[in-house]
């Protein structure tokens, strides 16, 4: 029993301890590679986040219809509350068409200042599902930094204003 517990168990608990070392060691890597930088460090943060007041942020896309049908509404509730900064965040993987886009559509669109954030921008804003959001457009509405309402979907003009108006 001796002769097996030497040859078999020993080299088997030496293998098992170097691949948990191993895996340890690629797992540490992999996640220094891939650490999101700070967000503080962003224009993001600098412009919207750290001089207080509300900022409405929404995340959309050119090939989302709802998406691209409500930027009117947007822009006139902008218009209407010049108070209120208000950004766009595209998840657009084809970086010609949203340059494109926002040549005919001038928006305050933040995605290219912003290209080295963005994942950590969706973190911020509590981002899940295929691509960071499993439903787009959704809008936050941050006052003071924080996140404080999340709407997934098109918004509607009056009750999107009227919410507005409760955070004031």
């Amino acid at each position: 029993m001796k002769r097996w517990f030497l040859f078999f168990i020993i080299p088997m608990g030496i293998i098992l301890i170097g691949l948990l070392f191993l895996r340890s060691k690629n797992t540490n890597s992999l996640t220094q590679q891939h650490k999101s930088p700070d967000i503080k460090n962003s224009p993001f943060h600098k412009e919207y986040l750290s001089k207080g007041g509300i900022t409405v942020v929404n995340v959309w896309a050119t090939w989302c219809q709802p998406c691209v049908e409500e930027i009117p509404a947007f822009q006139k509730i902008a218009t209407e509350n010049n108070h209120i900064k208000f950004v766009f965040l595209s998840l657009d993987e084809d970086q010609k068409k949203l340059e494109m886009f926002l040549t005919k559509h001038p928006i305050n669109d933040i995605t290219f200042k912003n290209k080295d954030y963005i994942e950590t921008i969706k973190t911020f804003l509590g981002g899940n599902g295929v691509m960071g959001y499993s439903v787009i457009p959704q809008t936050f509405i941050i006052k003071d930094g924080k996140v404080v309402d999340k709407s997934m979907g098109g918004i509607d003009y009056q009750n999107f204003t009227d919410k507005l108006k409760s955070f004031y």
